[in-house]
């Protein structure tokens, strides 16, 4: 996908909209703030950043209240966030290695990008649940840090545009100098770190007690979620109800059965016999329905018809032809997979010309018959196809056998012998036999009797030769001899069929439910639910050791607890290099430990342009052979401690110094070092960069094996 077609397809999304009156309301915004630009910073269309002061009071006048409370409930979530990030840890190189020996789509670990690994429209919906969660995890930091007496140097509103998040939300800058002087212990930055973390932990376990509890809550203003017709199928698409329903209908009951989606009530699991309601095809149902507006029940009578199935789909090209525009694979119960019917072009069916306009038409005739039958279709250009007509399922190998159901995909290995490719999870693809035969055996024997598929094919042999009944076990037998017991069950199919396209809908059980109405659960059970995820997700990877994550800053921590600081040169000099910045009167060092400023000078650089510029400016070193030749002027200077943790952090030069904004500043130092610091930095980098790696690797892992099949949120 190109980026001109991401750009184009954003432009129809309905999320364009929103961003745009985002960039209205932020330019709003900077108008406003006009006065007061270095306050804002504006990189369009990715971010705009509003900072000040806005919800420092407001930290403050919390960490006033309950300070000591809040400092147990920190200290919980110092101790939570580390035997969590154990797992974390576990989980993500476990993960890994899982990726690389036996890569499965739920093992891939995919960013969200907007337009290529997300749809627009879907990820319309993690905007709120994006910000509200980084809002917590950034106010929980802020709090942290000033129950401990740390300042935040400032907060206010970051939103993100077009490519990456529409909308705003709140940041936090914490004093990270003043939180690691001597004035503050490793408790507090342990604190401070992980109250981010730990305020997602918490958010998750509030999250998912809502999904739980969601039913319950809901019966505020509902009686069930229940579901509304969007669409009464003609009888020319095979519809049994043109007549009987009509679009709009909210049904709540179905005879004396209420309809209940999150109680194994829903239409599938009625018309599946699932509940004490038992159906069958040609019976009466009773649906009661209710008016939104008035909240007053009426009836609807619907007819149950043959829940017909071919595994395709196809849609009229005219009045007396169809094109078949897809055919389903096995994994998807495709009972007529193997033939190659994409984009056929079909004229008759058992003869029969198709006319739309006389009701002669594929629906019709999948409508008059009982499943379980072959069927003769023809193309335009005179090619006949045999297709089976089953019973309706999406449950995949539903039709690999005619009367029972194993939960196996079965595919023939030679003539005498056939390959389990694949046994169906229990939980989640309906499967009967997982954990009783393994993948990728080579079976030989059925209940004894030698395959033999040289002439018919697998089904045709087990229905001839065994005719097993649903509830009957059958047993495997490899070409090791060894033998399987499997269980056998009835297909997994719906039955009946009533001819409608629905949606879930919640049944409002008074005003309030009807003033919102029965779809607003829907989108408040999604904020919930993807809360949820982002919440979790952001603990998690916070949780990594990577310098770029909190985690990171919490193992830091913890290699300087353990090694210790019982060494230190207290004569230890070096030299730092900096940009003069003309508006602020005090020039801030950002070393700490600093006993003397020894002296100040001015490097004049256009002169002799030899310098490492790129380290001058982040207070790197210069070449030592660089620095004898490089001119200089000594400036006059007053140290400051800032802190107030006994060293000096800051210099004011005086002001009747000419020196020009950005000028490079070289003050050398006398200060305490830590011996064991270099020990501490090797360990942490090296569990920095394996953890950095192993991220890495995933994504990129994820997406060569995944990416064509997984971007399809």
């Amino acid at each position: 996908m190109t980026f001109v077609e991401v750009l184009l397809g954003f432009i129809q999304e309905p999320i364009f909209i929103i961003s745009c009156i985002f960039w209205i309301i932020t330019f709003i915004l900077i108008k406003i703030l006009g006065k007061r630009k270095e306050n804002i910073t504006l990189i369009f269309p990715f971010l705009v950043l509003f900072k000040s002061k806005i919800f420092n009071r407001f930290f403050q006048k919390i960490s006033r209240k309950g300070k000591r409370l809040w400092k147990i409930w920190w200290n919980i979530g110092i101790i939570v966030s580390f035997l969590l990030m154990i797992y974390a840890i576990y989980f993500f190189i476990s993960n890994f290695f899982a990726l690389i020996f036996n890569p499965q789509p739920e093992n891939a670990i995919i960013p969200l990008i907007p337009g290529v690994t997300i749809g627009f429209p879907i990820f319309s919906y993690f905007i709120l649940p994006i910000l509200f969660t980084i809002s917590i995890h950034e106010f929980s930091h802020a709090i942290a840090a000033e129950v401990d007496g740390v300042n935040v140097k400032s907060s206010g509103i970051f939103g993100a545009g077009i490519f990456l998040i529409v909308g705003f939300g709140a940041f936090v800058e914490v004093d990270e100098f003043q939180l690691n002087s001597k004035n503050f212990s490793s408790k507090t930055r342990l604190r401070v770190a992980s109250a981010g973390i730990w305020s997602n932990i918490i958010l998750t376990a509030i999250f998912f007690l809502l999904i739980l509890g969601f039913p319950t809550i809901m019966k505020v203003g509902y009686y069930s979620e229940g579901f509304q017709i969007q669409n009464v199928l003609s009888i020319n698409e095979g519809g049994f109800n043109e007549n009987n329903l009509e679009n709009g209908d909210i049904v709540y009951k179905i005879n004396d059965t209420l309809v209940d989606i999150n109680n194994n009530a829903n239409l599938n699991d009625i018309l599946m016999n699932k509940t004490d309601l038992k159906c069958s095809i040609g019976d009466q149902l009773v649906f009661t329905c209710i008016d939104n507006k008035t909240g007053e029940e009426y009836i609807r009578n619907v007819i149950l018809g043959f829940n017909s199935y071919v595994g395709f789909d196809w849609e009229q090209l005219n009045n007396t032809a169809i094109n078949i525009t897809n055919v389903n694979s096995w994994l998807r119960a495709g009972n007529n997979y193997n033939l190659d019917l994409k984009g056929i072009i079909i004229v008759k069916i058992n003869e029969t010309l198709i006319n739309y306009q006389n009701n002669q038409t594929l629906e019709v005739f999948l409508s008059q018959k009982k499943p379980n039958y072959k069927l003769n279709i023809t193309s335009d250009k005179g090619e006949s196809y045999e297709i089976y007509v089953d019973f309706y399922s999406y449950t995949p190998g539903a039709h690999l056998l005619n009367d029972i159901y194993l939960g196996l995909n079965i595919e023939k290995f030679s003539d005498n012998s056939v390959n389990i490719t694949e046994v169906f999870k229990n939980e989640t693809e309906s499967g009967l036999n997982e954990g009783r035969i393994p993948e990728n055996i080579i079976i030989t024997k059925i209940n004894g009797i030698q395959i033999s598929l040289t002439n018919q094919s697998f089904k045709e042999f087990f229905t001839t030769n065994l005719s097993p009944k649903p509830g009957d076990t059958i047993i495997f037998t490899d070409d090791d001899g060894n033998n399987y017991t499997l269980f056998s069950t009835e297909k997994p199919v719906i039955p009946v069929f009533i001819g409608i396209n629905t949606q879930s809908y919640w049944v409002p059980s008074n005003w309030l439910g009807r003033l919102v109405g029965g779809l607003f659960p829907n989108e408040i059970y999604l904020f919930f639910m993807f809360t949820f995820m982002i919440s979790l997700s952001l603990a998690l990877f916070n949780l990594l050791p990577i310098s770029i994550f909190d985690g990171g800053r919490m193992v830091k921590e913890l290699i300087h607890l353990v090694i210790g600081t019982k060494e230190v040169d207290k004569n230890a000099k070096k030299k730092l290099f900096y940009e003069y910045d003309v508006k602020e009167a005090k020039q801030h060092l950002f070393t700490h430990s600093i006993n003397e400023v020894i002296k100040v000078r001015e490097l004049l650089l256009d002169e002799k342009p030899l310098i490492n510029k790129d380290k001058a400016e982040n207070y790197g070193e210069i070449e030592k052979d660089d620095r004898k030749t490089i001119p200089y002027r000594d400036l006059l200077f007053k140290p400051l401690d800032t802190s107030e943790d006994g060293f000096i952090d800051t210099i004011e030069l005086n002001d009747d110094q000419k020196i020009d904004n950005k000028a490079k500043i070289e003050v050398e130092i006398e200060y305490e070092q830590d011996l064991k610091e270099i020990p501490k930095q090797r360990i942490y980098r090296w569990i920095s960069s394996i953890m950095g790696v192993v991220l890495i690797a995933s994504f990129i892992i994820s997406f060569i094996k995944f990416g064509k099949t997984l971007f399809w949120l």
